[in-house]
């Protein structure tokens, strides 16, 4: 994950006072004056994480952050709203629409660097947790449809056995289904280093014959 800051602010004298705190706390940095071609710079850039005024001309912060949030490709970038709008109303509106943090002007730079630094933390955490969950959720949907394809098997064998027209595939087809089952039970349970596959077979076997 890139450690790229993005800052925006029509003030020059800001842009530079920030751009200098983060590169020497080692962050890259993308500087915006003109507000009016942040949203297309932010999408092209796909920045860490966004540091933005609020009182700027044509697209005020937030507005800006409003946008952001709605649009797919840059709604998980975290924005930070660096301002000297210190009443009540302008905080909670920014964290509201979607902002995670508020610095207020002017800054100090050891708080600009530790809520920056911190965001990007929480920022890498829940991308780890939603690339981890996306693979959960890929194999808990592959294995139901491949328990859904077994049963389906083991069902038709079942049938085929109680006509008499079954073959030596239809007790393959039970076989595999019983230890698909036994297996991912065992596999998820307290039990799964002493369980091992043959004592399952042989069990359900002896369960079966008696």
């Amino acid at each position: 994950m890139t450690n790229k800051v993005i800052i925006i602010d029509d003030n020059e004298t800001n842009v530079k006072l920030l751009d200098l705190v983060l590169t020497k706390a080692g962050f890259k940095t993308d500087k915006i004056i003109n507000p009016k071609f942040a949203f297309d710079i932010i999408k092209e850039t796909k920045p860490a994480l966004i540091l933005l005024d609020i009182n700027m001309p044509e697209v005020n912060g937030l507005k800006l952050c409003k946008m952001l949030k709605k649009d797919a490709e840059t709604r998980d970038i975290p924005i930070i709203f660096v301002s000297s709008l210190s009443d009540v109303k302008y905080i909670a509106g920014g964290l509201a629409i979607g902002a995670v943090d508020y610095i207020k002007k002017p800054i100090k730079p050891d708080e600009v660097i530790a809520r920056v630094s911190v965001q990007m933390q929480i920022a890498l955490a829940q991308k780890k947790l939603k690339k981890t969950n996306d693979v959960l959720q890929k194999q808990i949907t592959e294995g139901l449809l491949e328990n859904s394809d077994m049963q389906e098997d083991f069902l038709y064998s079942l049938m085929q056995i109680k006509k008499g027209t079954n073959t030596d595939k239809d007790y393959e087809r039970i076989k595999s289904f019983i230890n698909f089952v036994a297996n991912n039970v065992v596999e998820n349970s307290q039990y799964s280093d002493e369980l091992n596959e043959d004592f399952i077979t042989q069990t359900i076997k002896k369960a079966i014959a008696g």
